[in-house]
């Protein structure tokens, strides 16, 4: 039997709570062990967990002061007694066979093994289920099933010795895009990804949740865009598809800093915009639309009175078309 190290982050989500931990206590596989680690909740989410830990032998409680979810996970990998790690959010819960399903489909920890989950009971991520070469298919593996929108921890099944002998965790410094680089630093590790036509991860949005933060700062989005790059450059790809994919999905997390930081003072936002401006390469400029190419140009210049007039008018545009329509 294969030993399952269950980790669920807590924060606040008591009124979700139980659901989530009778999902994973009425698993149809038996062998897990499930840590439950309470982020400094304010409701009674520590009571809760307590309580379930006093029922189940299995159950490992540890309450900590407010630390954040990726410091939170942390503790769970360390902490894990388990050959293989399942993170569950807990605010979400599993259909009774989702161990099992991971368990049966299991040969050994050079296949990353990947659910797909239900969001209000219906299925959004349109996978291709089959098994990819990492390395020898990135350009497939990429492209077919948009894998840098995927990369949250949950509904996989990752492996804890090769976590801990390439020191792996999530970055405590990163609070949007930490589970993409967590993800992206596991899968230089392994050889294959297996996508399962079978979702049994349910998932609910909680605008409370350890996980739910917009005020995110630049240096955050440019350190989950310069892990991006170095994916591309790990991987040698030159295909035009994979590459238009991928610069496609950095534009999108480049100006998304941009925008959540535009009311910053100019000296302000001019030195955190330095790592941009220092980082971007030709085929940023060659995989951009024209708006794009512009947005380029101003952050190579460092001008950023033209950058936030820029931004500022396009995005009165958008919204006066979208009230005309």
């Amino acid at each position: 039997m294969l030993l399952i190290s269950v980790i669920i982050p807590i924060y606040n989500t008591a009124l979700y709570l139980e659901k989530c931990i009778e999902s994973v206590i009425a698993q149809s596989y038996s062998d897990f062990e499930l840590i439950l680690i309470n982020d400094g909740s304010t409701d009674n989410s520590g009571e809760i967990i307590e309580y379930y830990s006093k029922k189940d032998s299995r159950i490992i409680v540890i309450q900590k002061t407010n630390t954040g979810v990726s410091d939170t996970r942390n503790i769970g990998i360390r902490s894990a007694k388990g050959e293989a790690i399942c993170f569950i959010d807990s605010d979400d819960w599993i259909d009774n066979d989702y161990l099992e399903v991971f368990i049966k489909n299991f040969q050994d920890h050079d296949t990353l093994l990947i659910q797909n989950i239900k969001r209000n009971g219906e299925v959004k991520n349109k996978y291709i289920y089959r098994s990819y070469n990492v390395y020898d298919e990135f350009d497939n593996l990429f492209t077919d099933n948009e894998l840098l929108y995927s990369g949250g921890p949950v509904a996989k099944f990752y492996c804890k010795s090769i976590l801990l002998d390439h020191n792996i965790f999530f970055d405590n410094n990163v609070s949007y895009g930490e589970d993409l680089i967590f993800f992206l630093d596991y899968i230089k590790h392994i050889k294959f990804i297996q996508f399962l036509n079978i979702a049994k991860y349910n998932y609910i949005h909680n605008t409370n949740s350890l996980s739910t933060n917009r005020n995110y700062s630049l240096n955050n989005y440019a350190i989950v865009h310069e892990k991006i790059m170095k994916l591309i450059d790990w991987s040698k790809s030159k295909n035009q598809k994979t590459l238009n994919y991928v610069f496609s999905v950095d534009w999108d997390i480049i100006e998304s800093g941009i925008d959540q930081n535009l009311h910053l003072p100019n000296n302000k936002i001019k030195q955190e915009l330095f790592c941009f401006s220092r980082s971007l390469n030709k085929k940023h400029f060659h995989f951009a639309n024209f708006n794009r190419k512009i947005i380029y140009l101003l952050l190579k210049t460092r001008n950023i009175f033209l950058l936030k007039f820029y931004k500022n008018t396009l995005a009165i545009l958008i919204k006066n078309r979208n009230s005309k329509a």
